[in-house]
């Protein structure tokens, strides 16, 4: 499963995001709703592309899950049916403060068609055949991507553990049944959810940024010997990580 990240979602506009807490109910994507959606142009969805959207509450969203990791057990993947409306004007003078941060976006219309646990679909593509995932899903593993870099099922392409210790910084949280990691390397940023059975990783979502060229999935990968070895001495000298901002977001949903 293919994953789009926007820029930034559309605001309710009787929410006010200033406030000390926040409601998930209430700023939470639902099903039958119409939103405004804004992408980049690097990550945007194609023409007649129904696609799967991941929304993260305010803080990660603006920044990224390693700053609030728990915001990773609230964040949902939404699918909908889009309609390109207009790109953000750039330098106007008349452009409201949301538009001023999103600029040079590309602004569209999301009907929302489904709202799903992000960790719930984690869980689901190890329990789903293959055949029932690429039927829903459209997309039952990495292989894309993996063909397009490489021939030998790598997610990371390093050849050996001099590139693993080149990674001079990594998080890591626990979060439910999953490791977080976010680290790193050689121009490239790396964002996954993992699990581990016995001494083997499995990579449950996959989110890389490689020097612009983004790819982000949902997927059940059994990592290569190699690959195995190298995240887990990047487990082994992790930051642990912690939340930034309290408890601003009520649960309860």
């Amino acid at each position: 499963m293919k994953i789009r990240l926007p820029v930034l979602w559309g605001r309710p506009a009787d929410v006010d995001y200033g406030a000390e807490q926040l409601t998930l109910s209430d700023i939470l994507p639902k099903t039958g709703q119409t939103i405004n959606v804004y992408f980049s142009e690097d990550d945007s969805p194609v023409y007649k592309e129904s696609p799967y959207v991941l929304w993260k509450p305010p803080l990660t969203e603006m920044n990224c899950w390693s700053d609030h990791p728990s915001d990773i057990l609230h964040s949902y993947i939404v699918t909908g049916q889009v309609k390109f409306l207009r790109q953000i004007p750039q330098d106007n003078e008349d452009a409201t403060p949301l538009e001023r941060m999103i600029e040079k976006k590309l602004e569209y219309e999301l009907l929302i068609t489904d709202v799903q646990p992000l960790l719930k679909l984690c869980d689901m593509v190890k329990s789903m055949s293959a055949e029932l995932w690429q039927e829903r899903y459209g997309s039952k593993t990495l292989s894309g991507l993996l063909q397009a870099r490489n021939d030998n099922g790598t997610l990371f392409g390093y050849a050996d553990d001099s590139d693993w210790d080149a990674v001079r910084w990594v998080g890591m949280a626990s979060i439910g049944d999953y490791i977080y990691l976010n680290f790193s390397c050689y121009e490239a940023h790396y964002d996954l959810l993992l699990q581990q059975q016995g001494k083997q990783l499995f990579v449950h979502y996959f989110s890389a940024d490689i020097c612009g060229l983004i790819e982000r999935y949902i997927a059940y990968k059994k990592l290569p010997s190699s690959e195995n070895a190298g995240l887990k001495s990047l487990m082994a000298r992790a930051v642990a990580l912690k939340d930034s901002f309290g408890d601003y977001l009520l649960i309860d949903v």
